[in-house]
């Protein structure tokens, strides 16, 4: 090991007080070469960002320190180094985002929507003194072009809203590294974000660490993520240390159980667990010709400026009883307006047409009233994103059932409780969780409660809304495989939404590839996997990364197809993104947008 910048030693974090005290953080060691990056590993609940607010001096009142040290190498200390958990608050403003800087999961939670992106990169630089004497201005747009924004100038003076995810991310980024700190600390900096934008944040983090030199402390429960950019791992379970070393070494030769089951766990692109071809020619929807246009504002009184957006365009989709159907593509892809359709919560143009068969016949439900429409209503159900919001944290989770219940009059109040319980039961919760609220269960946990409550009104059709975004790869896999049986006990079909073909690959039956309100490429799943062919299909499986050190990402193929910008795409495939070319059917049921 090279020279170390930071090291933590025998570190004990506890929340509460008296005999509600409790141990978070119990004996953590580890340290961090110079110019290399560290991963700290685990699952939500580990420890991980306790660790990471303690090194940064930003513990919660209700915290406390119990023991160990913290000691980070200076090079404006005379004697090299100094203990940060004894340091004066002072010296610690001093050292925050100067020698240690850190960036959040959420980028929007942690920029302040009231002032510009370079009001919030300058006031590092009021803070911190640099020495460098040029305009903050100068300083902050040569940063923004350093992180990859396309117009630097005009991103100093936007505010967060209008920037992407994505974009938010590099715009932290830019701060963090403005005043070229020895130690960037990332906290989950991609798990809110697309796979390709992911890949791409990765790779810049990778080539700021280049340029200045900086250590990085990367924080995730991804070892896909790891495996691209890490050179040690510290693995974390339940606040304790459960394995540590080289990062070639760990993922290729894990020894604790728990980092095996991680690996285990962790998505990958399989062509040989997609599902091969199937023919299905009863239809439980039939979408033709769906396209969504939405008007902006404009400026002034008669909306000046404003200009039609078309989140959809002609889109045609079939969804095949008991079958899987994945919807994939990044942010804004219209995955989410489509299902929003499909499901009733909006409307379409005109021109569109939604033909449902829950099997007793076809029907349109845009006209639908009254008995016929709550009926449809029970058919189609929906499992959000967010477990955390999904459920409301005033209901019992026995209330949380008996909701939908009551609103369909599905069965009698005495029976109401025997269905919740069933439900429970079958998505692998106990009764005995009924009468708690959702704040006493994990992220996964609440999950399953957001499935089974979808499940208590017995529907035909399921749309699975990025349904384990938010939860860790192994519960991830839980929830899936879940899913996987629920289909085949129930005859369920499902709408299945998603950013990341690697999590697909475990359940669809046919994908549909999404960019800028258009189907790009669509297929059986075994087809799209072994044969795909647009470049934003490659890009989004060259994203997904693999927990293997020898399986980088792709950046070139990532780059040609990331960023949903067709007029950049290589012929046959560029076009105009107000002109989409029509998709070709290219081999059976093989489809794909490109020029004949």
């Amino acid at each position: 090991m090279s020279e170390t910048i930071l090291s933590v030693s025998d570190l004990g974090v506890a929340f509460g007080k008296g005999r509600r005290k409790q141990e978070v953080v119990r004996g953590v060691s580890f340290s961090i070469p110079s110019g290399k990056t560290l991963a700290l590993v685990g699952e939500s609940g580990s420890g991980k960002s306790v660790t990471c607010r303690t090194i940064m001096g930003l513990l919660a009142p209700t915290a406390t320190v119990t023991r160990g040290t913290i000691t980070y190498r200076c090079p404006d200390k005379s004697d090299g180094t100094e203990d940060l958990l004894r340091v004066s608050q002072k010296r610690m403003r001093g050292i925050r985002g100067d020698g240690i800087a850190m960036i959040f999961q959420e980028p929007m939670s942690s920029l302040s929507p009231f002032h510009t992106i370079g009001a919030q990169v300058s006031e590092v630089l009021s803070l911190h003194g640099a020495e460098d004497t040029r305009d903050h201005r100068d300083r902050c747009i040569e940063a923004f072009e350093g992180v990859g924004f396309a117009n630097p100038a005009r991103t100093f003076d936007a505010y967060p809203f209008e920037l992407s995810g994505g974009m938010r991310q590099r715009a932290m980024i830019a701060m963090a590294t403005i005043c070229v700190p020895n130690l960037l600390i990332a906290d989950e900096p991609t798990t809110a974000l697309d796979v390709t934008t992911q890949a791409l944040i990765l790779d810049l983090i990778q080539k700021r660490q280049a340029e200045t030199g900086m250590s990085v402390l990367l924080v995730t429960h991804d070892l896909g993520v790891v495996a691209n950019i890490a050179d040690y791992i510290t693995v974390m379970r339940k606040g304790e240390v459960m394995e540590s070393g080289p990062a070639h070494d760990l993922l290729c030769t894990p020894r604790h159980p728990y980092l095996k089951k991680l690996i285990a766990a962790a998505p990958a692109v399989d062509a040989n667990r997609a599902h091969a071809p199937d023919a299905a020619s009863d239809l439980i929807v039939k979408a033709r010709n769906v396209s969504k246009t939405f008007i902006s504002r404009g400026r002034g009184l008669f909306g000046v400026g404003s200009e039609n957006i078309h989140a959809l365009r002609n889109v045609n989709l079939s969804i095949p009883r008991g079958k899987t159907v994945a919807l994939v593509g990044e942010s804004g892809s219209g995955k989410s307006t489509l299902a929003r359709i499909i499901m009733r919560d909006s409307s379409a143009d005109p021109s569109a047409r939604v033909i449902y068969d829950m099997g007793d016949g076809p029907f349109e439900a845009q006209g639908l009233t009254g008995e016929a429409l709550m009926q449809f209503r029970r058919d189609v159900q929906i499992v959000f994103q967010d477990p955390y919001s999904s459920l409301s944290p005033r209901m019992t989770v026995q209330d949380i059932l008996a909701e939908p219940l009551k609103v369909h009059d599905y069965c009698d109040h005495s029976d109401m409780r025997a269905r919740g319980v069933a439900m429970m039961e079958r998505v692998g919760l106990s009764a005995d969780h009924m009468t708690r609220y959702p704040h006493a269960f994990s992220g996964g946990q609440r999950q399953r409660i957001a499935i089974a409550r979808a499940l208590a009104l017995d529907p035909k059709l399921l749309i699975c809304d990025e349904p384990t975004s938010a939860l860790d790869v192994s519960v991830q896999a839980q929830v899936l495989d879940l899913l996987e049986d629920l289909r085949e006990e129930f005859g369920l079909s499902y709408l299945f939404i998603s950013h990341d073909l690697a999590v697909v690959s475990r359940l669809a039956d046919e994908i549909a590839v999404m960019c800028r309100g258009a189907i790009v490429e669509q297929a059986p799943a075994k087809t799209l996997f072994e044969a795909p062919m647009h470049p934003y299909t490659k890009a989004l499986m060259a994203a997904a990364p693999d927990p293997h050190p020898d399986h980088k990402l792709d950046l070139n193929i990532i780059a040609m197809g990331a960023g949903a910008r067709p007029e950049a795409w290589p012929e046959p495939y560029r076009y105009d993104r107000n002109d989409p070319l029509p998709l070709h059917e290219v081999d059976s049921r093989h489809f794909v947008r490109m020029s004949a």
